[in-house]
């Protein structure tokens, strides 16, 4: 996605990668129970298996469960206001599946990660209810299974996703994020899902404030310790080009890890002479927080792009030269499936498809 304004304007701040961890994959085959009552509460749902299958990552209309579509092709106000689903369901579904981690996870903590989920989630392990609720429409839901998980041992994990509106967030549920018109009232689970083993002392997130003015960037690195002790820490943070290697600059320093979450600073002066970024040449670094304690290792590393944006008057300036905004709007409708992609190769295509008419970046509603 070279020489446009996409990457900067949606792909930067989530462009991220980090160091290689114990991974289980739960895409595969699951059961599933349609709870179009909501009595799977009181039922225990939580840790049954269920008669019905379904493929994860996937939805509901995918595996035809819900209230099938009937309407007939017309040149009628139903038709042609917005596209229908296949199948139809609103309501909470259960979701269930044995899982089985390996002895070597004892000393790890477990994460479960689900990439994307609407609305609401919650989950047990052998009927036990797992600590937490997730109710985001855009962001990864994550639980922490440690206090639940029993290494070697078939256990029985289920996900309770329930897709109902749970705030009001427009008038007349035109919001983008969650309405008929654009395809978003899907039941299921997409993207990755997995149980990742990690240390118990960690990089959790890492964020970046780069400055183009100083040739600067700020990493604020949070630290999670899941130990009952406060732990000493080396954090160093190292940033190169992204496709050239060349490394810019290096910063070293010691911090106490105290029980929970805690926040360390480290800044790098990357030198007068490291590129900017804009569309026509869009230099971007690899900024890497890596964190050692005792033997365990932890790394994360995040993509950025220096440049500075602001207003003179009427006009945009980027790195103090007028731009022109040359875009469209991208409402995420992908009637084929009902759900936008969770692969990196349709975004690309989509991105590729803009920059052939001349655009240089999108907007999406919500």
């Amino acid at each position: 996605m070279k020489n446009t304004l996409i990457a900067w304007l949606f792909c930067l701040p989530f462009a991220s990668c980090t160091s290689p961890v114990t991974q289980m994959d739960l895409s595969g085959q699951w059961t599933v129970c349609l709870d179009s009552t909501d009595v799977g509460m009181d039922a225990s749902f939580g840790g049954k298996l269920f008669d019905t299958s379904i493929t994860l990552p996937g939805t509901t209309d995918e595996a035809r469960l819900g209230t099938k579509c009937t309407l007939k092709p017309a040149l009628e106000k139903p038709q042609l206001l917005h596209l229908t689903r296949a199948y139809s369901y609103v309501g909470p579904a259960w979701y269930s599946r044995e899982i089985q981690v390996p002895s070597d996870w004892k000393e790890k903590d477990c994460i479960l990660h689900l990439e994307r989920v609407l609305w609401d989630t919650q989950v047990w392990i052998d009927g036990q209810k797992v600590e937490g609720h997730e109710e985001s429409l855009t962001t990864p839901h994550e639980y922490d299974l440690t206090p639940y998980i029993q290494p070697e041992k078939k256990q029985v994990l289920t996900v309770r996703v329930d897709n109902r509106k749970r705030y009001d967030m427009s008038v007349n549920d035109l919001a983008h994020a969650y309405t008929d018109a654009t395809q978003v009232k899907w039941n299921g689970i997409l993207g990755d899902m997995y149980i990742k083993a990690v240390e118990k002392i960690r990089v959790e997130s890492l964020q970046l404030y780069p400055d183009a003015a100083s040739r600067t960037v700020k990493a604020v690195v949070s630290v999670y310790n899941s130990s009952s002790q406060t732990v000493p820490v080396n954090l160093s943070l190292q940033v190169k080009g992204k496709d050239d290697g060349k490394s810019y600059a290096s910063v070293e320093t010691q911090a106490e890890a105290v029980k929970g979450y805690s926040t360390v600073e480290l800044t790098c002066q990357l030198g007068d002479n490291a590129p900017l970024w804009d569309e026509f040449n869009p230099y971007l670094y690899d900024a890497s927080v890596k964190l050692v304690s005792g033997k365990s290792t932890s790394l994360t590393t995040e993509t950025f792009g220096l440049r500075d944006i602001r207003h003179e008057g009427n006009k945009l300036v980027m790195n103090e030269k007028p731009i022109f905004l040359r875009g469209t709007l991208e409402c995420c409708i992908f009637p084929l499936t009902g759900t936008p992609p969770t692969d990196e190769a349709s975004w690309e295509k989509l991105y590729a498809s803009a920059r052939e008419y001349g655009m240089n970046h999108l907007r999406f509603h919500s």
